[in-house]
């Protein structure tokens, strides 16, 4: 027998027996056995030993599929319009025309959204073979937990919004953009900009659009309401030490969400919040932190030299992905003047996984998750399809533990910003990168 025969029988036997495991759990606990019925909860809570054998069954089935179909099938899967189809389904607001409970026509969808019922019939019936909707008898539409989903979760039609008219564009253009400016770090051009036909790094052209920078807010907001992006994270597993007593700068801290919650972790530390004018103009002071300027703002452009000196912690989280090597060296090089003996530059963000150590189907879809209500969430993150994004968007990039370290050593040829190294909390999707000015 073959090794691709003996690794399908694997598989299915794999499948198989977690299968069995999980419908045990879910029986013995009186959850719904899951279904594309409208009564389906958006996400079961499983927990976490019994979520690792559903995960299991999603990852060998994904390989037996691509095994099962071959390379030729595999390769022309036209995987792109699942999304188009979705896209439609969103933009045009299709699964809110008519009420989950109950079943709707062609036409009367297409009188709802004001467009042809050819397109309408042609879309629906391509997402239903994704089993967003189903027709239960020849031209009746009725909803599945999918299309269900569109309806209870307001956010998720933003985020495929934001998924099909940004980052999709953008990624049919990377190619190109490769051709047109190769080895490119400079955020204006990427495919995003052949795509857009603009010249505008990727967040400015959108917040010059109300719409759609409330479109990718609303997706933003959504995707990061994660637990696993708490800061808990940082504050229980970061050695502060002395730091707790101390300043620290959050470098692009936005309107200072983050930057409160430290603050009330360590009610010795004063810290100060840096953005660009028209991030912080808005930007209030919470009530409790507002005696002996415990959290203040600044405004500050981190591609200018930091003007807050000897803070004891500079910290930049979820900033440095969305920069090429070569602006995120300027970032880091900028600090390094304010910096005193023992001060750190602490980073917050995604750090890849060495090669070689998930299956391909982990590296897609190794964790993170999506918010749908206040108890549940879906497992959905993609790291090797997350920097892969980040290239198309703006010639920027996630970078493994390696990069990280010759990121670091690049920012300081003295040697004496001392790399400490990334540390991933268990629970958490973002990794600690740290450094201290030995100097």
């Amino acid at each position: 027998m073959s090794s691709s025969s003996n690794r399908i029988v694997e598989l299915s036997a794999l499948i198989h027996e977690n299968t069995i495991k999980v419908d045990e759990f879910i029986t013995a606990n009186g959850l719904p056995t899951p279904s594309f019925d409208i009564s389906q909860p958006p996400v079961l809570p499983l927990p976490p030993h019994i979520d690792s054998l559903r995960k299991a069954v999603i990852a060998a089935s994904d390989e037996l599929k691509t095994l099962m179909l071959g390379p030729i099938p595999a390769l022309i899967d036209n995987r792109h319009n699942s999304l188009n189809s979705l896209n439609a389904i969103a933009r045009f607001g299709i699964a809110n025309t008519f009420p989950a409970t109950e079943t709707s026509t062609f036409n009367a969808i297409a009188q709802a959204t004001s467009l042809p019922e050819s397109d309408i019939r042609r879309i629906v019936r391509h997402a239903m073979t994704y089993h967003v909707f189903r027709e239960p008898t020849p031209g009746i539409v009725a909803h599945t937990a999918l299309s269900k989903a569109l309806i209870d979760i307001p956010p998720l039609r933003s985020f495929v919004g934001f998924l099909a008219q940004e980052l999709w564009a953008a990624s049919t253009k990377m190619v190109d953009a490769m051709v047109k400016w190769p080895g490119s770090e400079e955020p204006n051009q990427a495919g995003f900009n052949l795509a857009h036909n603009t010249e505008l790094p990727m967040f400015d052209f959108i917040k010059g659009d109300s719409l759609r920078a409330q479109q990718m807010a609303a997706a933003m907001a959504l995707m990061h309401s994660d637990p696993g992006y708490d800061i808990k994270y940082a504050l229980d597993n970061f050695p502060w030490g002395a730091a707790a007593q101390g300043v620290l700068v959050d470098v692009g801290g936005g309107t200072g969400t983050i930057t409160a919650e430290i603050a009330r972790y360590h009610p010795k530390m004063k810290c100060v919040v840096q953005d660009v004018p028209a991030v912080i103009e808005g930007a209030v002071v919470p009530e409790d932190l507002k005696d002996g300027e415990r959290l203040r703002f600044m405004e500050h452009d981190f591609f200018e030299v930091q003007p807050v000196k000897e803070a004891d912690v500079y910290f930049l989280r979820w900033i440095l992905h969305d920069w090429s090597d070569k602006y995120a060296l300027k970032i880091l090089q900028n600090t390094i003047p304010a910096l005193k003996p023992g001060a750190r530059i602490l980073v917050l963000d995604m750090c890849l996984p060495p090669p070689c150590v998930l299956s391909p189907y982990q590296e897609r879809e190794a964790r993170f998750y999506l918010r749908l209500s206040n108890a549940h969430w879906v497992s959905n993150v993609k790291f090797r399809a997350f920097d892969l994004t980040m290239k198309e968007v703006q010639n920027a990039k996630e970078r493994d533990e390696e990069e990280w370290a010759t990121l670091f050593a690049q920012a300081d040829p003295s040697g004496k910003l001392k790399y400490e190294g990334v540390k991933t909390p268990e629970g958490s999707i973002m990794s600690m990168i740290s450094a201290v000015w030995t100097g």
